[in-house]
């Protein structure tokens, strides 16, 4: 699992909102939390899919409501479209924070959130500044976290219970895992850190993560 401090030297965030003011706030305390990241900016889906292409994005910070260009008015039906297009996105599947007034609209997509192969956070703007940062750090350690009322009630995904049987029940290493499953490493460690937040295993420095998750699966029925 991957903690700030650990993302690569020199990250790519984007910022996507057409509130001036809200950039003007997002957009430092970032750069102050990440001082290597480069803080890009966008104020309209036609700039932000610019950016999208042509820099290997880490995280995208995006409200719900966006223009399609500037001077255009912002709907949440473009930034939902964009949204799904982000998700998508073949090369990098970034980590996502969605920071915006009205979240509901987020429901629709919890199917595709609950299997996206990055990092999905989401928040409502009314929070503070620290929040966001928070959940910033959460969406790049490759966490889903969804408010509540946006949240589905998914069961427990079946790669993630092969996962278990194959590492506690049979004993395999991580790249034994990854052959028989026939997976990446990034997909594998997603799954290990989605786990421990389904089964909410807390990070003790004082414990081994490994172990809390075997005990929290094993309580909660999840492997034998």
């Amino acid at each position: 699992m991957n903690s700030p401090s650990s993302q690569e030297s020199n990250p790519y965030f984007l910022v996507v909102d057409d509130h001036e003011a809200i950039l003007k706030g997002t957009v430092p305390a970032l750069r102050e939390r990440y001082p290597k990241a480069k803080v890009l900016m966008a104020q309209d889906r036609q700039t932000a899919q610019q950016i999208l292409n042509q820099f290997p994005l880490d995280l995208v910070v995006v409200d719900l409501s966006l223009p399609e260009s500037l001077g255009q008015v912002a709907s949440p039906e473009i930034g939902m479209q964009w949204l799904e297009l982000l998700m998508q996105h073949a090369v990098t599947k970034p980590n996502i924070l969605v920071v915006s007034t009205n979240i509901k609209p987020l429901v629709r997509l919890t199917p595709k959130i609950n299997i996206y192969e990055g990092g999905f956070v989401a928040m409502d703007k009314s929070l503070p500044i620290q929040e966001l940062l928070k959940l910033a750090d959460l969406s790049l350690r490759g966490s889903i976290y969804l408010p509540l009322e946006v949240r589905s009630r998914p069961e427990f995904d079946r790669r993630w219970l092969e996962v278990l049987t194959l590492k506690f029940q049979h004993g395999l290493s991580d790249r034994a895992i990854r052959e028989r499953m026939g997976i990446a490493e990034r997909t594998l460690r997603n799954y290990w850190v989605r786990i421990q937040d389904a089964l909410e295993v807390v990070d003790d420095p004082d414990k081994d993560l490994r172990v809390q998750i075997e005990l929290a699966a094993r309580a909660a029925g999840l492997i034998n």
